[in-house]
């Protein structure tokens, strides 16, 4: 048995939550768009990995509770637009007239689309704009999503069977 530690590192860009209704916030936030790359070699002791610089978007109209599952204070929701902007680039449009409180961008259960990923710059931040009504009440936010990078260390055991 053989011993070690693998190191993720987690390439995103900031999460833009903003309160709504006093019951509901908005999240907008990033997922890798692939599987990480390992950095190490392969069979080191110490591994490391990097999640792929090209990232989804995901939106939630959640619960300001809860993080996670439905949101019992939504009887009507539609995002009329979301947007993002990198640098000087001009606006891609990725949502319109969009009628429910989750979406993840590729997820084929909540986009048909295959829109490309964003890639990640490390010293950079996307500049989001999203307009959406919530429950009769309509509301507008823009603002930036700057880069961050998150790393964890976990252990690792490797297990020799032999023949």
């Amino acid at each position: 048995m053989i011993s070690g530690c693998t190191k993720f590192n987690n390439l995103a860009y900031a999460p833009f939550v903003r309160d709504l209704d006093g019951l509901s916030e908005l999240a907008i936030s990033t997922y890798p768009a692939d599987y990480p790359n390992r950095l190490s070699d392969k069979g080191d002791v110490f591994e490391k990995y990097e999640t792929a610089g090209k990232l989804y978007f995901q939106i939630h109209i959640r619960d300001k509770n809860t993080e996670f599952g439905p949101n019992p204070h939504v009887q009507s929701i539609n995002i009329h637009s979301f947007s993002y902007r990198i640098g000087n680039a001009p606006p891609v449009v990725l949502l319109s007239e969009y009628q429910d409180n989750f979406w993840m961008q590729n997820n084929p259960r909540y986009e048909k689309r295959e829109l490309p990923p964003i890639l990640y710059a490390p010293d950079g931040s996307v500049s989001i704009e999203i307009s959406l009504t919530l429950n009769g009440e309509r509301f507008v936010f823009e603002g930036d999503m700057p880069a961050t990078e998150k790393s964890r260390v976990l252990p690792t055991v490797i297990v020799n069977q032999g023949i």
